[in-house]
């Protein structure tokens, strides 16, 4: 009779639980200007490859996104060729995905925020690691052929017009170019 009860109440409540549980793992937004002043770099570029491995622990696959910069809005960069280092990815036949993980896709094109890399990884890179600051809100993706852009919470109507002034207001300064586009946006 005892455990019915117990039961019965542990039922009653599991929904709520379930729903709570649910209510703290929802993303919540970070402002372009937080995540620009919160990065150590910002800049436009391109994804060039991907390439998956293990962490040293091998705790977790991470993707290394071999990128082209075309414009630094923030920070400095002695080369126009980074790693950015996100969560999840496949190796062999073992995959991880994270749901608030970064997936880049090769020759996306957009802005990056960007923090340094402090994951460990068993093989060097000649390239300057990198991860996006607030993870898969640390990139906005642009559509070239609309010229809009676009990252989780926001769409930019205009890249050039919206994106570029905005990012320039936030670090008070222009933008250095380090690689001709290969692109062109509307």
């Amino acid at each position: 009779m005892k455990e019915q009860i117990i039961n019965k109440i542990a039922l009653f409540f599991l929904p709520f639980m379930l729903i709570t549980a649910d209510l703290w793992a929802q993303l919540q937004p970070v402002t372009l200007e937080q995540r620009v002043q919160n990065s150590s770099l910002v800049f436009e570029a391109k994804v060039l490859s991907k390439t998956s491995f293990w962490d040293t622990e091998r705790r977790h696959i991470y993707t290394a996104n071999l990128l082209s910069v075309y414009k630094v809005f923030k920070g400095e960069l002695k080369n126009s060729v980074v790693e950015v280092i996100t969560i999840g990815g496949v190796v062999g036949n073992e995959m991880e995905k994270v749901s608030y993980g970064l997936d880049l896709q090769e020759g996306s094109v957009g802005v990056f925020t960007c923090i340094p890399n402090t994951v460990k990884f068993s093989s060097p890179s000649k390239n300057l690691r990198l991860r996006p600051y607030a993870e898969v809100q640390g990139f906005i993706r642009y559509d070239l052929s609309s010229g809009t852009g676009r990252d989780v919470f926001k769409t930019y109507k205009n890249v050039s017009g919206e994106i570029y002034p905005a990012l320039q207001k936030l670090t008070h300064s222009g933008y250095k170019v380090m690689n001709k586009a290969d692109f062109k946006i509307k």
